[in-house]
């Protein structure tokens, strides 16, 4: 997600965000500044993310 994002609305994921906290989950919305749509500067980090959530590991 990216501040520049002309997809979705920054309110999308806020509410989002509240809504899994609210139900006890650790959320991390950082935002990426200046970026748009389906913004992604991290791919190695975000790979790792999915590991960790999903249990897949090579």
């Amino acid at each position: 997600m990216g501040t520049k994002d002309s997809d979705t609305s920054l309110t999308v994921v806020g509410n989002l965000t509240a809504g899994l906290e609210n139900l006890g989950d650790d959320v991390n919305t950082y935002m990426y500044w200046d970026g748009g749509h389906g913004a992604n500067q991290d791919a190695p980090d975000f790979i790792t993310w999915i590991r960790k959530v999903s249990g897949y590991a090579e």
